[in-house]
């Protein structure tokens, strides 16, 4: 401490000698040594405060640190449980749901919630669709697992060349698949994968029919449409029940274009072929009106695609070999699904593989479909054709006396009955 003077003095050591003792006799000096005291008190007791402050404050922080730590542990748990619980719920839409739509839509669905909300937009895909010829026919002489395992195979197979390619398996429509390139992903080059996709799928029944045989179930045949446009994709329907779609014309050509294959072949719009271009192999074109559409389009038969997705199907050569004479058949053009009209006399000239030429009383329309009534103890099994269009005259044709020639027509069964080939021969040969 200071004195007045400015001289530094310990109290202690000035209070304790004479010389101290009588410096401190003066009232001022004792004044100020009475103020320092109780400055210094303040300040000791003002730091003893602050000390019980700090302690508390650290005992305090120390307490809620560990109510931090502990409420910390809690909801990493919660956390943790809920990420569990996430990933179960994750595996089991992608299990049940991947069942019945795509990877990428269920994928979508769960990374976009927003994606669930109704509505679309327009887009430009390519649409695929498939159906087994005669199915309906198959499938009334089989039991109903019968049925079902057939369709597992085929289904089953032909899902795994859509994921292949990575279509979208829109809807399994009982026997047809439909299935959208370019929706929900985006591809620049969504028609060569669908078209690709298409004759890949053709080649695979091979192999689906060869696992029918070791169950002992029929063998099956397909045909494949494609066709791409501009459609409305999106969530269609309620809050309680919705569905991942596609609407509009566009949709219903492509199933059109559908209707005029035969088992074992791929038919594709003129807008479609136009996306592929000169990658594109084909047998051959034709110009068709279809029903619901003011317009005629041209549709291509795809015999195989090059560049990135090189697929090519193998060349069929079913030449209709002669009978030796005509066999009698009434013949009755379906409309749609439906077999209406009066049946008309016919007769089967010559026979291939899956082939036969057709001579009618009337005219036939390129690409419709007949029922063939055959006499009895030939086959009982319903048999169905479709026009593939004229016959051309040919030497050695039995029974030509008094028919045109714009009766005679080259006809694809769809499908072909096992056995009917042979039995059609043997009624012909013994008549």
């Amino acid at each position: 401490m200071h004195d007045g003077d400015g001289d530094r003095f310990d109290v202690d050591a000035a209070l304790g000698d004479a010389e101290g003792a009588e410096r401190f006799a003066d009232p001022k000096r004792r004044a100020q040594l009475v103020a320092w005291a109780r400055e210094l008190r303040e300040r000791h007791e003002q730091l003893e405060r602050e000390h019980a402050d700090l302690e508390m404050l650290h005992e305090a922080t120390l307490e809620h640190a560990n109510e931090i730590e502990e409420e910390l542990a809690l909801k990493i748990e919660e956390v943790e449980s809920l990420v569990r619980d996430l990933e179960v719920r994750n595996g089991f839409i992608r299990a049940i749901f991947g069942r019945y739509l795509s990877d990428d839509v269920v994928t979508t669905l769960l990374e976009k919630p927003e994606a669930l909300r109704l509505g679309g937009e327009r887009r430009k895909v390519t649409i695929l669709i498939t159906d087994l010829r005669g199915f309906s026919a198959i499938s009334e002489r089989l039991d109903p697992e019968q049925v079902v395992k057939l369709l597992n195979i085929y289904l089953g197979s032909m899902a795994q060349v859509i994921d292949s390619y990575e279509g979208s398996i829109n809807e399994f429509i009982g026997d047809a698949i439909l299935t959208v390139f370019g929706a929900p992903l985006v591809y620049e080059d969504a028609a060569e994968r669908a078209v690709a996709c298409a004759l890949s799928m053709q080649l695979e029944m091979e192999r689906v029919n060869e696992e029918c045989a070791k169950v002992g179930l029929p063998q099956l045949e397909m045909g494949v449409g494609v066709h791409t446009g501009e459609v409305i994709v999106g969530n269609i329907g309620s809050k309680k029940r919705t569905k991942y779609g596609l609407v509009g014309r566009n949709v219903n050509l492509a199933s059109r274009v559908e209707t005029y294959t035969v088992g074992g072949q791929v038919l594709i719009s003129e807008v479609t072929a136009a996306e592929i271009g000169d990658r594109l192999r084909t047998r051959g074109c034709f110009q068709v009106k279809p029903k619901g559409f003011k317009d005629e389009i041209t549709i291509y038969d795809v015999l195989g695609i090059d560049g990135a997705y090189t697929v090519t199907l193998p060349e069929v050569h079913d030449e209709a070999r002669p009978l030796p004479r005509g066999l009698a058949v009434r013949v009755t053009v379906v409309d749609g699904k439906d077999v209406g009209g009066k049946d008309v006399a016919g007769f089967l000239d010559a026979v291939g593989e899956n082939t036969a030429i057709l001579r009618v009383a009337a005219a036939l329309d390129p690409r419709v479909n007949v029922k063939l009534d055959f006499a009895a103890g030939i086959t009982d099994h319903d048999v169905y054709a479709k026009v593939l269009g004229l016959a051309e005259p040919r030497p050695g044709d039995a029974e030509n006396a008094g028919w045109s020639e714009r009766t005679r027509h080259r006809i694809r069964f769809t499908p072909t009955p096992d056995g009917l080939i042979a039995a059609i021969r043997s009624a012909a040969a013994s008549s």
